[in-house]
């Protein structure tokens, strides 16, 4: 890590990635909070997260739509130590919903992101890691390019499934997923009701799935809304594209 990244965090905080990255077995003795995986996400530009206050700017999405915070996982998973880290941290967390290795069969993730985190969990489980892929075609019915097949292996019948993802916004793409495997499998899947999930920003708190349920490290509301009905715009906050303008959002 380098030193403009360690002075976005505490050197306590550092010292305790560090001693984690070591010895990863220990992080349940002293885990991070929720408050210290921010700070790493903060130091990776990895988050943002608007604080309210109508002096400082707030997000222009490309859809044109105004966001109080983006999350970017991807910046933080592709550190094999942080990802290790973050693994353990949540089948600590999932052993919360009687989770625990030897109880499940095999661990599912989304294609692509979620590929690496799924993986982990699934090894520190002692389970099978897969994942679906995305559909190269065209679909007219899918604009958003959701549809994922599922063809590499075959969960067996009876195999206790759990799906992992590195963010969760809304139900689309973790629906995606069991659907793509559900269709593709040969034998019925029994999905557990729990999604495991580095990150959950839903656009309210909280969040109704229905009988599943996100069990996530970081959960905070994230929004997207129409700038007729953004409270950030009403309240004089400036609007601004992320991508030309980020060291002014993360100040």
């Amino acid at each position: 890590m380098s030193h403009r990244k360690e002075e976005g965090i505490s050197r306590k905080l550092v010292s305790k990635v560090i001693s984690m990255a070591i010895k990863p077995e220990s992080i349940g003795e002293n885990p991070l909070t929720e408050d210290e995986m921010l700070a790493l996400f903060r130091a990776h530009d990895a988050v943002w997260l608007h604080d309210g206050d109508s002096e400082k700017p707030h997000a222009e999405l490309t859809s044109g739509k105004c966001s109080n915070g983006y999350f970017n996982c991807s910046k933080i998973l592709c550190f094999p130590s942080f990802a290790e880290i973050l693994a353990w941290h949540l089948v600590y967390k999932l052993r919360e919903q009687g989770i625990k290795p030897g109880t499940i069969d095999w661990v599912i993730g989304s294609p692509y992101a979620a590929i690496t985190l799924s993986y982990k969990v699934a090894e520190l489980l002692g389970a099978v890691h897969g994942f679906p892929e995305k559909d190269s075609t065209v679909v007219p019915t899918d604009p958003k390019g959701k549809r994922m097949l599922w063809k590499r292996w075959q969960i067996p019948k009876g195999a206790r499934v759990l799906q992992v993802e590195e963010l969760v916004t809304t139900s689309g793409t973790f629906k995606a997923v069991r659907r793509s495997i559900e269709e593709g499998n040969p034998e019925p899947v029994e999905f557990l009701p729990i999604i495991g999930a580095l990150v959950h920003r839903p656009p309210k708190l909280p969040a109704d799935y229905g009988d599943l349920k996100v069990s996530a490290l970081i959960e905070r509301k994230v929004w997207a809304v129409d700038p007729s009905e953004c409270p950030l715009c009403e309240a004089g906050s400036r609007r601004v594209k992320p991508k030309t303008h980020w060291t002014e959002l993360t100040g």
